[in-house]
Formats: structure tokens, sequence, C-alpha cells
């Protein structure tokens, strides 16, 4: 007899395990390829955006490597390189930065090549420079720009792919070219007075506003253009008088020579030949300060100090006049600090024996002496110079800016030479024996002897110099659609 035997359950399931198993590793291969997949989409999503980034943040450093190059003291200064002084279209009006790489040709101006980086962007801006279908084209750096390198001492490493850097003056393009006069502005010159920037007066004491526009472009082929506004720093003093007493209890002594005064009455110097409104000679801060200048000074020498007052000698209260920076211990302890931090070569010790260097007409100075200052022979200084202690000045001296004797506020001088003092001079007490900030303003002295040229010329122009600080701020950034 013969059995039939049917297959088992378990016979069945196993045949149903192995499609599941299949099943599983489908899904399971199908989760991996995904993962790998979403895995190479983020990393090139973060290489793009790390190039992106890279070339924004390279186009920025050029930025800032011209913009620090513009200083006079800077290595590899563009001074040398002649900064634009006219409106783009003339020649010598535009300032190319160039950084190719090795074997690379970067020429902005030449829109003819695409391997030349062109300029797209400076046919926008103005209408001026001769362009075709958007692009400068023009063989060589010669009929409207001139051209640089980059610094290799500003240079990362590896170096950076910015390619160029623009540097030319603002002028105004705005959509709306009429003034509330009527006048059209839209063309002009733009510059900074100090506050805002404005289309009026691009004329001393006024500065220029430079546009500076840069591109990057990295081997992967990204892309980005940045442009900043940038204007000179200038230190914030107003002079409201050739020779300032600032505080109470004035010490004023002058020499007999009829070759000593103090004038007021603006005069040309420091590069500057043009002259704004007379200050008086001497300001003092009280009306008992007038009567004690007045007789420090040596009979039949009256006529020596003139200023904006008319009459002879020319000392004058000018508390409601003087800036707030200049009114306090606090201001004026703020003033100086500001100066310490600005200051072209390292600060000062005192006691000290003149200068190693008290500036050129070229190269003006900031300098600040922390203590007594001796000046003696022949000196002759340019820019600012701060001194907390006692300035003596014997012989020869004189300087050509700004002296501030801020701190134990004593100006002992004598003289005998044919120097003079061309700028303002400023004399304050805030500091007691100790050096401790005093709770108001002390007794400042000026005594001055001898004979000789010496004396104290108000000048707006060497001001402007000294104040001038050759550094320069940003005031305005943005990244480009190009």
């Amino acid at each position: 007899m013969t059995l039939n035997r049917k297959g088992s359950s378990r016979d069945q399931q196993h045949g149903i395990a192995l499609v599941m198993v299949l099943i599983a590793l489908l899904i399971i291969g199908a989760i991996t390829a995904g993962a790998i997949l979403l895995s190479n989409t983020e990393t090139s999503i973060s290489a793009n955006f790390r190039d992106e980034q890279l070339a924004f943040f390279s186009a920025k450093s050029g930025i800032e490597e011209t913009r620090d190059r513009m200083r006079t003291t800077a290595t590899n200064t563009l001074r040398t390189a002649s900064l634009p002084t006219t409106l783009p279209g003339t020649s010598g009006s535009v300032l190319y930065i160039l950084n190719p790489a090795n074997g690379e040709t970067v020429a902005p101006w030449n829109g003819s090549s695409s391997t030349t980086y062109p300029d797209d962007e400076i046919c926008k801006e103005t209408s001026t420079i001769s362009c075709s279908s958007n692009l400068p084209n023009i063989s060589s750096c010669s009929s409207w720009c001139v051209s640089a390198t980059a610094s290799t001492t500003y240079a990362a490493s590896p170096v950076l792919p910015w390619k160029w850097v623009r540097l030319m003056l603002k002028q105004n393009n705005a959509l709306t070219s009429y003034s509330t006069n009527g006048s059209s502005s839209s063309g002009s010159q733009v510059c900074w007075n100090g506050t805002n920037e404005e289309t009026t007066s691009c004329s001393a004491p006024n500065l220029p506003v430079y546009t500076m526009t840069a591109l990057a472009v990295t081997p992967s082929g990204s892309r980005r253009m940045v442009q900043a506004e940038i204007a000179e720093d200038r230190l914030n003093f107003s002079a409201t008088s050739a020779l300032t007493l600032d505080g109470t209890g004035d010490t004023y002594g002058a020499p007999h020579s009829n070759n000593f005064g103090v004038n007021g009455i603006d005069s040309t110097g420091c590069g500057s030949t043009t002259t704004g409104p007379a200050i008086p000679a001497i300001g003092v801060t009280d009306n008992p300060d007038i009567t004690t200048v007045t007789g420090g000074i040596p009979n039949g020498r009256a006529n020596n100090y003139t200023g904006s007052g008319g009459s002879t000698p020319d000392i004058e209260n000018i508390s409601s006049s003087l800036p707030p920076n200049l009114q306090t211990v606090t201001s004026l302890q703020n003033l100086t600090s500001s100066i310490k931090s600005m200051v072209t070569q390292p600060v000062i010790t005192g006691p000290a024996s003149n200068l190693s260097n008290a500036g050129t007409a070229a190269s003006p100075q900031i300098i600040y002496v922390n203590g007594d200052l001796t000046l003696s022979g022949n000196v002759t200084g340019y820019g600012i110079l701060v001194v907390t202690g006692t300035l003596t000045a014997s012989g020869n001296v004189g300087w050509n800016g700004l002296v501030l004797v801020i701190g134990q506020g004593n100006f002992q001088g004598n003289g005998g030479g044919g120097n003079s003092y061309n700028g303002a001079i400023l004399v304050a007490k805030t500091l007691d024996s100790m050096g401790n900030p005093l709770a108001s303003l002390g007794a400042p002295t000026f005594d001055f002897s001898g004979g000789g040229g010496n004396g104290l010329n108000y000048s707006s122009g060497c001001i402007a110099q000294a104040t001038t600080l050759s550094t320069f701020h940003t005031m305005a950034f943005r990244e480009m659609l190009n």
C-alpha cells in the first residue's frame, strides 16, 4: 500500500521566509543607497557653500589689504602708486590692484578675453569710461587707469583667490539728480565732512570718499564681488583759539622780543593755500584770566596778539564756544587716550630729550609722551604732539600742527631762533602731581622767555594735515549681484 504524504506547513513557511529576507535585503539596500546619495549631496552642498564662502572672504581680504595699504606708513603703501585724484575717465583716475595666480593673466580693463577677469561692473557705475557690451576694452592700463600688484606682506598661505581690487573716487550717481536749490549734483564727487557724505564741497577740510570693488574667483569657479566705501579718518579737534589755556587760574608769561607774537588770523601752511575765518589769538575760559594773561604781555607788545577780536591784544573768553571734548577733565583725558591709540611710533616714556622722529611735511607723526619732554636745538616737528608732563622747548624749536600739553599742563619755552609754531597749542591741567585725575580743570601754565622769532600762528591747513590720520574707515559695505 502506498501512502500519499503531503508537504508539511513548515516546508511552506521556509519559502515565505526566503521571500521576506529578499524583500528586507532590498529595503536595506534602498535605504543604504539613499543614505549614500544623501551623504554625497550634503557633501557637495557643504563643498559648494565652503567654496562660495572662500570667494566671499577672499574678495573681502582684497578690500582690506587695499584699505590698509592706503596708509602712508603701510608696508608697500599705495600712496606711491598715485591714489586717484580725479573722477573716473581721466588719466590715472582708476587704480587696480592685481592678484594673479601663477601663470595667470589678470587684466580687468580688457573685456576682449574671458581669461582676464574683466571688470564688468565699472561700466554700470560711470558713463565716463568707454565700454563695449558693458565691458571696458583697452589693451593696456594707460589711458584712464594705473595698476599695482598685491603685496606678499598681506598674503595668506595658500594665497587667497581674489583677482583684483578697483579703487576710484566716488561720484554721485543718484537717480534724483537735483538738489533742493534746483542745481544738478549727479556725477559730482562725493566727499566726507567728518559727519556725513556730501557733494557740495570737496576742498579742505573735507576729504574724498573712495569706492573699492573686489572680484574673487576660486579654482572651482565660485565668483563673488564685493564693494566698500571708505574715507580717511580725522581726529575730532576744533581749534577755538591759536593758544588755548583750558582751565582757571592761568599763568602766562611772554618774551620782550618784538619777534614773538600769537596770531589768530588763519595762515597758509603745511601744503594748504586756502585760509578760513580768524579765531582769538589766546583763548581762556573765564574773564579774570583775560586780565591775568593780558598782564603777562610785556609793555609795547600788545599789537603782537591779533585775531578775530579786532582789538589788541586779542585775549578772549572762549568758554561758550569750547567743544565738548575740551571742556572737562574726563573729556580731555578721553581725547588724549584716543590719540594714544593712534600713535605712529611707540609711546615715549618721560623724561625724554628730543625726538628720534619729529615728522616731516610729507610724513606727519602722531607722538605721545607720557611724562616730561625737553626739545632743544634745531627741531621742527609735523603732526600731533601730546605731552602729559612738562613740555620744555629751548632754542630753535617749532611745530607744524597740533601741540597738546594735557596732564600737568605746563609749557616752558625759551627762544633764540627763527622757528615758529604753526597750527594751534592747547594747555590744560588735568592731573595732580602724582598723576591722578583732578576733580576739575586746574591752572594751566604757558611761560615763554627769550627772543628770536618763536611765536604761534594759527593755521587751519596745518591742523587739517595733523588731524588727518592716514587711516581709513569703512562707511558702507555690500555684495554685488554680478
